[in-house]
């Protein structure tokens, strides 16, 4: 936990400053804490705070697309660089055997690094400027441990889904039965993205407000079947930035979704 330091500056009231910058106040009375904070400021991911997808050993692909450790993923100028890029068809290992792939990607986790239960989660993100079929980028969060049984049983949150082939919106989504019509905000518009924005949700045991660009686009209080809410939103949820391809993905070859911060707090 960081402490907050009082900072007065010149025709100005004295402001609380932590990790994540200005202290806010909480919707529900109080302050954020903040909890997690990484600015992508120095040469290289760091490790402490991130894990890099790796098919071979988590098993996740999306479409075509591989994960291959040392790939894909890349810090400098201040960002993120999460990149997809196209190849010749090739065997993408993973524990339940290889599949043909061709795409790799670039993918991080807080696995084994970071997860909180409840609170604010924060990202500003530059998606490409594509706007056919192809590319499929994201902000998602998932359960620590599966306390519930296996997908979707024990929660997925999607802070913001992007699909190139709809590009001037996302998808916040809460999975928990599977896909539901009611669990997704079909209608957050945020225009241009390749331009920066920023997306966060704010999760309590009653709801999920996704803040887009300072403003609400879809709350959701969720029913799971079968067990009491809050359950399986009542775990500790780690943070996921993904970006991959499928077959759609003809041309440019090499695209790259950027991260300018990821931010938590409680």
């Amino acid at each position: 936990m960081v402490v907050p330091a009082t900072v007065t500056t010149a025709g100005s009231a004295a402001a609380a400053y932590d990790a994540c910058g200005v202290v806010s106040a909480k919707p529900t009375g109080g302050t954020w804490t903040c909890t997690f904070v990484d600015n992508f400021d120095g040469r290289r991911l760091d490790t402490s705070k991130w894990v890099v997808g790796n098919s071979a050993s988590s098993g996740f692909t999306i479409g075509s697309t591989c994960y291959v450790s040392g790939t894909g993923v890349n810090v400098s100028w201040g960002t993120l660089q999460l990149t997809v890029t196209k190849k010749a068809p090739f065997l993408c290992k993973t524990p339940a055997g290889a599949l043909t792939a061709t795409f790799t990607g670039g993918g991080v986790s807080t696995w084994g690094k970071f997860a909180q239960t409840y609170g604010r989660f924060e990202a500003r993100m530059k998606f490409p400027g594509r706007q056919t079929a192809g590319l499929h980028s994201n902000f998602w969060m998932n359960p620590k441990q599966l306390a519930y049984g296996a997908w979707p049983a024990s929660g997925e949150i999607d802070v913001a889904e992007w699909f190139s082939r709809v590009a001037d919106r996302l998808y916040p989504s809460l999975h928990y039965t599977g896909r539901t019509t009611a669990d997704t905000g079909w209608n957050c518009v945020v225009g241009a993205q390749d331009v920066y924005h920023t997306y966060a949700v704010e999760w309590s045991a009653t709801k999920m407000d996704f803040i887009y660009d300072g403003q609400l686009c879809f709350s959701r209080s969720w029913a799971p079947t079968g067990l009491a809410a809050p359950a399986p939103f009542d775990q500790p949820f780690t943070v996921a930035l993904v970006a991959g391809a499928n077959a759609g993905f003809e041309t440019g070859r090499v695209s790259t979704t950027y991260v300018d911060y990821v931010k938590a707090w409680s």
